[in-house]
């Protein structure tokens, strides 16, 4: 594993301590607002305006990306943190008011708003930095610590969040938020970054004096990167059938498994484990980056395999259809991890803020549309054709890959 101790890796050390930290006290944020619209308001349209918040947010994320590119990262990142310190505190008092209760929904998802736009600016300045402060070399490996930590902390952080907000209060819980944030906050204080590798300059070639024609330069710049934009636009509509299935998800578990809630956690269980090892993996193999193609064709088809078998394990081997979740996500995440790499050396650092928001965009966006279509395919065809569409979706994506990568 990549040596986090070095003492060159200092910046490393201080990004991963505040991207934790920013983590834990995103998800206690959401998940205390979650709760209190749910406790206090009883309302399922209510619930479902934070989920249409979130979606909209993630697909118009790359209209972020201007800023990312234009304002000093260490400056963005302590003024976001900052304001999402403020949104804790600010929501904390607002569960204190009791009446005025259609003001208090407007005020809070204000806030819950405000709090989502700064982890989208903060998410992506990750990726813009380290290419900046790491080298090549460990780039891939450096990747992987990350996508390892987070997918540790996916095991078990919204579940230790409801376990908080049961043993305290959702006042404290959010408090507490704030807390994490204001520690994330110390750590990106003392991040030492180049300002002229990231901050544009009159005669750079990736700004302009408008704020809209610095867009377009980015959507540009996408565009002339022959190899990601080959890669990206397949891997949205992959991200389709992953919308399709993860509606689909619930039903295949107590269709297969037990009616139980239990059976939908262990295959989540088995993919967020399948994603950590691959993530390990990743830091231990090498792939050459001029043929992302044809790891993506391998990462693609036994991820796909895996996916179309799950339906036809018999009700009786679940130990085997946990295999084949665990299997699936470790070669996604294997692949995902250097196509992430790939971005990072493919463009400067002075546009990768736009590159990065307008990738999560495109991928963001399919999602929803997935979830809608989900429904109607689970009502009409059921679960199993659900989960089989998305390994389908893979194998297929996968032999347009093989394809284009003959041709070269």
């Amino acid at each position: 594993m990549f040596n986090l101790i070095e003492k060159e890796n200092v910046n490393v050390r201080r990004l991963l301590a505040g991207r934790v930290l920013t983590n834990i006290a995103d998800s206690l944020f959401y998940m205390a607002i979650l709760w209190f619209f749910k406790v206090r308001f009883h309302s399922p349209l209510i619930l479902s305006l934070i989920f249409v918040a979130d979606s909209s947010i993630e697909m118009l994320s790359f209209v972020f990306g201007p800023l990312i590119d234009r304002v000093y990262i260490k400056k963005l990142l302590k003024l976001v943190t900052l304001v999402q310190i403020v949104d804790s505190v600010i929501a904390a008092l607002l569960f204190q008011i009791k009446l005025w209760q259609d003001l208090t929904i407007w005020l809070l998802l204000g806030i819950y708003v405000i709090s989502t736009i700064g982890s989208t600016l903060i998410y992506p300045a990750e990726e813009k930095i380290l290419p900046v402060i790491v080298s090549k070399a460990k780039l891939t490996k450096v990747n992987g610590v990350f996508q390892m930590t987070y997918k540790t902390l996916d095991l078990f952080l919204n579940a230790a969040a409801t376990l908080l907000i049961t043993l305290v209060s959702l006042d404290s819980t959010i408090i507490i938020s704030a807390v994490f944030f204001a520690s994330a906050l110390a750590f990106y204080t003392r991040l030492i970054l180049p300002r002229k590798l990231l901050l544009p300059n009159k005669s750079n070639e990736y700004f302009t004096e408008n704020y809209g024609q610095d867009l377009l330069k980015g959507w540009q710049t996408l565009k002339q990167e022959g190899k990601i934009a080959r890669l990206i636009m397949p891997f949205a509509v992959t991200n389709l059938f992953y919308g399709i299935s993860s509606v689909g998800l619930p039903y295949f578990a107590t269709e297969h498994l037990t009616k139980s809630a239990i059976s939908y956690g262990g295959l989540e269980l088995a993919s967020s484990i399948g994603g950590l090892v691959g993530s390990v993996l990743v830091q231990r193999l090498t792939f050459d980056k001029s043929k992302i193609e044809r790891l993506v064709v391998i990462c693609l088809t036994l991820s796909g395999l895996a996916i179309v078998l799950e339906p036809a394990v018999p009700k009786g081997m679940p130990f085997l259809l946990l295999i084949l979740f665990f299997t699936s996500e470790l070669w996604i995440v294997m692949m995902n991890i250097n196509f992430e790499v790939l971005v990072q050396e493919s463009f400067s650092p002075h546009i990768l803020g736009r590159v990065e928001t307008i990738n999560d965009s495109i991928l963001s966006s399919m999602i929803p549309i997935g979830s809608f279509l989900g429904g109607l395919i689970v009502a009409h065809f059921g679960a199993d054709w659900a989960i089989a569409l998305e390994g389908i979706a893979q194998i297929l994506t996968a032999g347009y890959y093989f394809v284009i990568g003959k041709k070269k």
